[in-house]
């Protein structure tokens, strides 16, 4: 047992190096850890090799399995100074990637493309820097750079959705609608209950004017998020724009009734009711729309085109003036309205 004395206190510290090791950082490189993890296993085998040896008195095994200890010791220390330095640089990463998310909230987008540049000099691999970088970008409207930051995290990353998506949203900003759909759908190939990006592709369809395809992307969009109040009333709106004024009617009272302070819901509603020629319901959906937006002009528009259906034309010229007054761009439509209800009498 003498023969091992020495050593006993360094092999201790060997095993609790083995029973810590799974505490490293998942974030750190698999091959350093699972080589470390081996190295301590062949070490142990080695210890007790050296400690039978010892009771047999078989000093030539115990001074092989001595010097082939001694190595591992070496080897694992080189290891594990690896993996600090590793370490250390991952936190570096990690903190140049906050720093960016930060500048980026607080509006500083110079200072948080600063900080993910940072991140990337590091690691060029990153491809959550990427995106951070490509958003920053994006707010200042250095939108070359913004796809191309977009492009590498997701080539970096290609089952990262939320890349897909924002590069979807620059592209309709851009107006290039079509390359905008394409990317969303590939962002649905890697999460189907992206409820945003079948939300993305109906905008995008309307901003084509294509109400038809709009409305069986919001369709989807609500049927993966049932509260997905936005998707609602653009559903009611693509159906508005198709002409098609009973089918609008049951989306809009669905986003009210998620959110009952949804102006626009109502004002929509009114729009469609009134084209049904149903204008009780019309003017009190006007109405409404405007106890939660007081001066919408829009919505002024909708009460006097009731009060007109019903034949109140005095109160019809009264709201469409009050229209004219909140928003000069309805005064030529008002003009030519009230004189034309005035000739009319």
């Amino acid at each position: 047992m003498n023969l091992i004395k020495k050593f006993s206190l360094r092999a201790a510290m060997v095993l609790v190096v083995a029973g810590s090791s799974v505490l490293w950082s998942q974030t750190e490189k698999v091959d350093y850890k699972a080589k470390l993890v081996e190295l301590q296993k062949q070490r142990q085998e080695l210890y007790q090799q050296m400690t039978e040896a010892s009771k047999t008195g078989d000093l030539n095994a115990y001074n092989a399995a001595r010097n082939k200890y001694t190595k591992l010791g070496e080897e694992i220390k080189k290891i594990e100074a690896k993996l600090a330095a590793q370490g250390s640089k991952i936190a570096q990463i990690k903190s140049s990637i906050n720093r960016g998310i930060q500048y980026t909230k607080m509006g500083q987008y110079e200072n948080a493309v600063a900080a993910y540049d940072r991140a990337i000099s590091l690691d060029s691999t990153n491809a959550k820097a990427y995106f951070g970088k490509a958003i920053a970008l994006g707010k200042l409207r250095r939108y070359d750079e913004a796809k191309a930051a977009y492009l590498k995290s997701i080539k970096l990353d290609p089952s990262y959705p939320k890349a897909y998506f924002n590069l979807g949203i620059l592209y309709r900003r851009l107006e290039e609608y079509d390359k905008a759909i394409e990317v969303y759908r590939r962002a649905l190939t890697h999460d189907s209950t992206l409820a945003k990006a079948h939300y993305e592709i109906g905008y995008t369809y309307s901003k084509k004017k294509d109400y038809l395809n709009a409305t069986k992307a919001f369709e989807k969009a609500v049927k993966v998020d049932p509260q997905y109040v936005k998707a609602y009333n653009a559903l009611g709106v693509a159906y508005i724009k198709l002409g098609k004024y009973g089918k609008a009617i049951a989306p809009l009272k669905k986003a009210i009734a998620i959110r009952p302070s949804f102006s626009e819901a109502y004002y929509r509603l009114s729009t469609a009711l009134n084209n049904l020629g149903r204008y009780h319901e019309a003017l009190d959906a006007a109405k409404k729309c405007l106890i939660y937006r007081k001066h919408f002009a829009p919505a002024y528009i909708e009460i006097g085109k009731a009060y007109e259906g019903l034949g109140d034309k005095a109160n019809a010229i009264t709201n469409y003036e009050m229209a004219s007054k909140l928003n000069r761009r309805w005064v030529k439509w008002v003009t030519w309205k009230i004189n034309s209800l005035k000739q009319s009498q």
